[in-house]
C-alpha cells in the first residue's frame, strides 16, 4: 500500500506498514510496567494503609512477563475473535493465560531468589504464585487486552518504499 503523507513529503513516497512484533511487544511491557505501578499504588492507598505519596512499584522481570503475556494474548484474541467465540468465553480465556504466565514465571523466579510477588498470605492462592481472588482483575485486563492489541494492531507506521 502506497500512500502519500504530507504535501511537505509529496516527492517521497512511502510505504504504510503494521507495527513490527517487536514495537507491540515493547508497547505492551511498557504498558505492563504502567498497569502494576498504578495497581499497588492504588492497593497500597486503599486496602493496606492510606499512604498519601501515592508510591506505586514494579520489578524489571515484570516488563517482559507483561510481553510475553500480551502477545499471546493478542495471537489468541486474533484467533478467538475470526472465530466468533463469545466475549465472555474469550475473557476466561484470557485470565486463565493470565494465571498460567504468572505461575510459570514466577516459579522459574523463584528458583533465583527474584519473584517479586508471594500472594501465601492471600486466600485462594496456589503456591504464593497466583491468587484467584485477583481473577475479576486480571478478566479486566483481558479486555482492555482486546481493546489495547486492536488499537497497536491498526497503526501504521510509514517505510520508504524501494525503488521498482
Amino acid at each position: 500500500m502506497r500512500k502519500r503523507l504530507s504535501p511537505s513529503i509529496a516527492s517521497t513516497d512511502v510505504e504504510l506498514r503494521p507495527l513490527s512484533f517487536l514495537h507491540r511487544f515493547l508497547a505492551y511491557g511498557m504498558h505492563g510496567f504502567f498497569d502494576e505501578i498504578v495497581f499497588t499504588a492504588l492497593y497500597q492507598l486503599v486496602i493496606e494503609s492510606f499512604d498519601p505519596r501515592f508510591i506505586g512499584y514494579t520489578s524489571l522481570f515484570s516488563f517482559i512477563i507483561y510481553g510475553t503475556g500480551s502477545s499471546i494474548i493478542e495471537s489468541l484474541f486474533l484467533r478467538l475473535q475470526a472465530r466468533h467465540v463469545p466475549c465472555v468465553i474469550r475473557i476466561f480465556l484470557y485470565v486463565l493465560v493470565a494465571f498460567i504466565i504468572e505461575f510459570s514465571f514466577g516459579l522459574i523466579l523463584r528458583q533465583f531468589d527474584a519473584c517479586s510477588w508471594d500472594y501465601s498470605d492471600r486466600p485462594l492462592n496456589f503456591m504464593g504464585l497466583i491468587t484467584l481472588t485477583y481473577a475479576p482483575g486480571w478478566a479486566l485486563l483481558g479486555y482492555w487486552q482486546e481493546i489495547f492489541s486492536s488499537f497497536l494492531l491498526s497503526l501504521r507506521r510509514p517505510m520508504k518504499s524501494k525503488p521498482s
